[in-house]
């Protein structure tokens, strides 16, 4: 496996989750600090949904690594159905190997 790109992970469990919901692959769990792992992907992501202007709806394809932490940092990204097992999913990754 190649080394880590950086600019692809994100110790946040929360944003690793919505990653998850979006359909980004996991590609390795960095587990060299036990208090704060980094979880790091595949940011292949067709399209996110996100929130312009308060109420209007927009679907922008192909979004960076970057964009979708952005829009999930400022609160515009739509969360999943989803979503909710997708933070499951991570906090199992997180218990894992404990």
């Amino acid at each position: 496996m190649s080394r880590n790109n950086d600019e692809n992970c994100t110790p946040d469990m929360y944003l690793a989750a919505v990653m998850i919901s979006y359909g980004a692959k996991i590609i390795n769990v960095d587990r060299s600090n036990k208090k704060r792992l980094k979880f790091c992907f595949d940011p292949a992501i067709d399209y996110i949904w996100t929130l312009e202007a308060g109420q209007q709806v927009r679907k922008v394809p192909n979004p960076s690594f970057n964009m979708i932490k952005n829009e999930f940092t400022s609160k515009t990204l739509l969360l999943l159905p989803n979503y909710s097992d997708a933070i499951r999913s991570i906090k199992s990754m997180i218990h894992e190997d404990e």
